[in-house]
């Protein structure tokens, strides 16, 4: 009986396996212009999960009225590489990207990815 009791207590003591709980994971964004027509740029994080798919919004500022507005939104490829390729030269003024943060599945967890900016580009 003394050995029933102890088996029992043994067994209760066992710690539970437990699922990885979900992590926020930082992001950067990059933003480059190669061409007149063409803005590049990476996404990047530790969790490569986080660059996959992302939405990257081009924002252009007037320097005249300092007016903001979106003028592209992209996903990146599989290595976190975007490429927004505009009809005309690109005007004058600065450009930015910034990337939506977001929630996914990796690491049989629930992840959130966080958003970013890039610095400023002036043309």
């Amino acid at each position: 009986m003394l050995a029933l009791c102890l088996g029992a207590a043994a067994t209760t003591a066992k710690k539970k396996h437990r699922r990885p709980k979900g992590q926020k994971w930082a992001s950067q964004v990059t933003l480059a212009h190669p061409a007149s027509i063409q803005f590049s740029g990476t996404v990047s994080s530790k969790l490569s999960a986080c660059r996959d798919a992302r939405l990257v919004t081009l924002y252009y500022t007037d320097p005249a009225t300092l007016q903001t507005q979106p003028l592209s939104v992209q996903r990146t490829d599989k290595s976190g590489n975007y490429l927004v390729s505009l009809t005309a030269p690109a005007y004058a003024g600065t450009y930015q990207v910034q990337v939506s943060g977001q929630k996914i599945r990796a690491m049989k967890a629930p992840q959130t990815c966080n958003g970013a900016q890039s610095s400023t580009v002036t043309v």
